[in-house]
């Protein structure tokens, strides 16, 4: 099975960016979101990884069950 990073989500564009970035220095383009909810609405997208604070995990990771990811 091969698992790509296909995207990256933040509310902070500064570090968005900055995530785009380092993936393409190692040879990935991925989409950018700074609405979580956007990525969800994504069909290419399968899968998510919620790496929030951890009182901000259970909405999106709610969210995200939810979306079918």
């Amino acid at each position: 099975v091969k698992k790509n990073v296909v995207a990256v989500c933040d509310v902070d564009k500064d570090r968005v960016a900055a995530a785009a970035l380092d993936l393409e220095k190692a040879g990935t383009k991925a989409q950018t979101f700074g609405d979580y909810r956007k990525l969800l609405e994504a069909k290419d997208i399968d899968a998510v990884v919620v790496t929030t604070p951890d009182h901000w995990h259970a909405l999106p990771t709610v969210d995200a069950c939810k979306a079918g990811k």
